[in-house]
């Protein structure tokens, strides 16, 4: 009933005015109205507003890093966003391949629950120069990185337990 008025008026009520005989908690209710996030640290409600390609939320308080979505990568910006100094996952993928339809969610899950941790993406069809440099054979391939260096592969649509023991070997 709560979101029904706000399709029908079409833009969110204040907050304040929310009914508190909801189903769901206050908390449930504002992430659904705004995309407001709680940092891991410090606890600190944050408002993330939509990002650009190669940009990260930050909590406004302690300044720890903020899941979200994965980071878009293109030929241009390839090697500025791994060598930076934080653990990069990179997906080489295609918009036609089945298998990378299919672990986009769990790495998009990732990116969201892990601020250790950076997931980026890289469209193979639009960005051959990478691709090439790489020696991409198959896909979707998870290229895990430290500092610009390559530390190890996984190939395939595999399951998230098995992306997880990777992030634990290769960034360990």
């Amino acid at each position: 009933m709560l979101f029904r008025s706000f399709l029908y008026l079409g833009v969110p009520r204040a907050l304040s005015s929310l009914p508190r005989s909801s189903t769901a908690p206050l908390s449930h209710t504002i992430s659904a109205v705004s995309n407001i996030v709680a940092c891991p640290s410090c606890g600190a409600s944050n408002r993330i507003p939509d990002l650009g390609s190669g940009q990260h939320a930050v909590c406004g308080r302690c300044k720890t890093p903020l899941g979200g979505q994965p980071v878009e990568l293109t030929d241009a910006n390839f090697d500025r966003v791994i060598s930076d100094g934080r653990a990069t996952i990179v997906d080489f993928w295609a918009a036609w391949c089945g298998p990378c339809r299919m672990i986009a969610p769990i790495l998009e899950e990732l990116a969201a629950e892990r601020s250790d941790v950076r997931i980026a993406k890289l469209n193979v069809d639009e960005n051959s120069h990478s691709s090439a440099r790489f020696g991409v054979q198959g896909i979707p391939l998870l290229v895990f990185f430290k500092d610009g260096v390559e530390q190890g592969r996984v190939v395939g649509a595999v399951p998230r337990s098995q992306i997880e023991a990777a992030i634990a070997q290769y960034f360990a």
